[in-house]
């Protein structure tokens, strides 16, 4: 699977994700861009975005190659996201929004569109079960 580290994901994360995946860090190449730059350079690349930030969230209707959000409740956040990982396929990530942690839990959110038109309708949340995760108390 092809990623992007958000500036937020320490470089600590880069070494292991790279025995298994593509990664890049954004502040390899991309240093201090906005959130909506990173999305755009992730589209251009077709890289899926890893990150802490809770800003992507607003960023699920557009584009993109996939947003994994860790939230600060997962007691071991890069064992979560290697599971994670490990359990979806490079071509279900497409427009697709995870969310690792957030009220103890661990989701993916779909896009669903209408018959008629082809237009966004809303999202269609399916809960994931990750065997590793632990949150903090």
């Amino acid at each position: 699977m092809k990623l992007l580290l958000d500036e937020n994901i320490p470089f600590s994360y880069l070494k292991e994700l790279k025995k298994s995946h593509d990664v890049e860090h954004i502040n390899q190449h991309c240093k201090g861009f906005t959130d909506i730059q990173v999305l755009e350079y992730a589209l251009k690349k077709k890289r899926m975005i890893v990150t802490l930030d809770s800003d992507f969230c607003n960023f699920r209707k557009k584009e993109h190659y996939g947003i994994i959000k860790i939230c600060g409740d997962v007691a071991n956040p890069l064992d979560a996201l290697c599971e994670l990982l490990n359990n979806i396929r490079h071509t279900e990530v497409k427009d697709v929004y995870f969310q690792i942690g957030g009220n103890k839990k661990v989701y993916k959110e779909e896009k669903l569109y209408s018959k008629k038109r082809h237009k966004f309708k809303h999202f269609k949340r399916i809960p994931i079960i990750l065997q590793c995760i632990k949150f903090n108390s």
